[in-house]
């Protein structure tokens, strides 16, 4: 008895570590980069402003990249910025940041949990935990402001656990949370109750509420996506993403069932043309076998949930989504690292499945370092690299004079900044993208550094009118100005 409470005393301190080393190094990330000004206007900046304009009860728009007429739902269907609103009042530009690190963790915690609902051997649910915090979808996503669908992904450990333990209203209630957070993520929920119908195909009150959860997901697709957002003078789906291959969900659908190996190349093809994109679409392949896809093959059911990310993720005309980088392979995750376990877990020797997880974590933590040091995909090396001396510092410009600049800034005047300032000053009703100007600056002050001056939007000057301004406050980097007195 007192080896077993050693043991279990031992455990829970390890499974401790791993959580506050995850968030030390999630906060060393994220934190930081907001810190050195290393976020950005998109997206960091036009989350935060909405934040900020729900918790006053208004409507964000598109205004930081596009008509300030549309809604911002009109562009992403995202319910969880109004839910998060009230939390800016707290944790101020930081409060989507901080957040997504508390998601993350929490999604840690369900996987944990969903483990050991399958196994005593409490050594499977903690290497889990690990390959879960640090698989590259993880820390890439970390890495790059904020995204809903990061909060999304984290909320499948907990649905499949509350599935797991038949507590249905519980699970309903993940499912409207899971759902909510992208307009998107709906077709992915249908995947997912397709593949979970083959494991409790024999449990006939779960497998009707899986069917349940199809339909729901099926129709919250199709209304979201043909009917709100269009309506709010969005196109819906993304469809631009995908026009090479046609102008409706209809219209794709059928390019890619009248050309079936067509379809299929294209989830390998470099279809710009353009050196610099070759092979990043094989190199997330790589990745994400090395993650755990290779044992997730065993487990093929899961590996139909992946079909719709693969689809939205390779189909995409923007190189952007093909690779590692950046949030777009952050569904993956936890997918991946379930079923990988759920495999390991048929092994009936405790020392083959904890050699083989293990292994997993062993390559999951590689792949993580490759993602970071060595990739043909693009990423942003300074926001990453929390073991070097650049990743604490801002070249540019020198911080802390920006912020005596911005102190200078009233808080009910309007404000055009340079991208990097944006996420900092969006706490107020009007913030502008500098960068998505189109000819006539109209904020009351202007925050730029150097390389914006001249900045062209679309081939022509974006700030044509700098005789209304006048230099408020300058270093040669960073520019304060101001509009003049008429």
């Amino acid at each position: 008895m007192r080896n077993k409470c050693q043991s279990d005393r031992g455990h829970k301190v390890v499974l401790a570590l791993v959580f506050i080393f995850a968030g030390l190094l999630y906060a060393l990330i994220s934190l930081v980069n907001h810190y050195y000004f290393k976020t950005y206007a998109l997206d960091l900046g036009l989350y935060t402003h909405a934040l900020y304009d729900y918790a006053h009860f208004r409507l964000a728009d598109c205004g930081m990249f596009k008509d300030a007429s549309l809604s911002l739902l009109s562009d992403h269907f995202d319910l969880y910025l109004p839910l998060l609103s009230p939390l800016v009042h707290v944790f101020g530009t930081y409060t989507l940041l901080v957040v997504q690190i508390a998601a993350t963790l929490l999604g840690g915690w369900g996987v944990y949990k969903l483990i050991s609902l399958y196994t005593d051997d409490k050594r499977m649910p903690l290497l889990a935990t690990a390959a879960f915090f640090f698989s590259f979808g993880i820390i890439q996503a970390i890495a790059f402001d904020y995204h809903s669908n990061v909060l999304s992904a984290m909320m499948l450990p907990w649905l499949l656990y509350f599935l797991k333990q038949r507590r249905f209203v519980l699970t309903s209630l993940f499912v409207v949370l899971f759902v909510i957070g992208k307009e998107n993520i709906s077709l992915w929920l249908f995947f997912i109750a397709l593949g979970l119908m083959w494991d409790y195909r024999k449990d006939r009150k779960a497998l009707w509420h899986l069917v349940a959860y199809a339909v729901f997901a099926l129709a919250y697709f199709f209304l979201i996506n043909m009917v709100v957002m269009p309506a709010l003078g969005g196109s819906g789906g993304g469809f631009a993403r995908y026009a090479y291959l046609g102008d409706n969900y209809a219209e794709i659908a059928g390019s890619l069932l009248s050309h079936p190996w067509e379809g299929l190349k294209l989830l390998f093809a470099n279809i710009t043309g353009l050196e610099e994109y070759d092979g990043i679409k094989e190199e997330f392949y790589m990745c994400a076998l090395a993650s755990g896809m290779l044992l997730t093959v065993l487990k093929p059911n899961y590996l139909l949930m992946l079909v719709p990310l693969v689809a939205q993720k390779m189909l995409s005309v923007d190189p952007h989504f093909w690779g590692i980088s950046f949030q777009y392979s952050i569904e993956f995750v936890p997918v991946l690292v379930i079923s990988s376990f759920l495999v390991i877990l048929r092994l009936k020797k405790s020392g083959w499945r904890l050699a083989l997880g293990l292994a997993l974590l062993l390559s999951t933590v590689l792949t993580t370092f490759y993602s970071v040091g060595v990739p043909k995909s693009i990423i942003m090396v300074d926001q990453l690299c929390v073991y070097q001396g650049r990743h604490y510092e801002q070249k540019e410009f020198d911080i802390d004079y920006a912020r005596e600049l911005m102190a200078m800034i009233p808080d009910d005047a309007s404000v055009s900044a340079a991208s990097m300032f944006v996420p900092h000053l969006a706490l107020r009703e009007n913030i502008q993208n500098y960068a998505n100007a189109k000819g006539t600056v109209k904020a009351d002050y202007i925050l730029i550094t150097e390389h914006y001056v001249n900045f062209l939007y679309y081939g022509k000057l974006a700030f044509t009118n700098r005789s209304d301004y006048e230099t408020m406050a300058s270093d040669g980097a960073i520019h304060l100005l101001k509009r003049k007195t008429p």
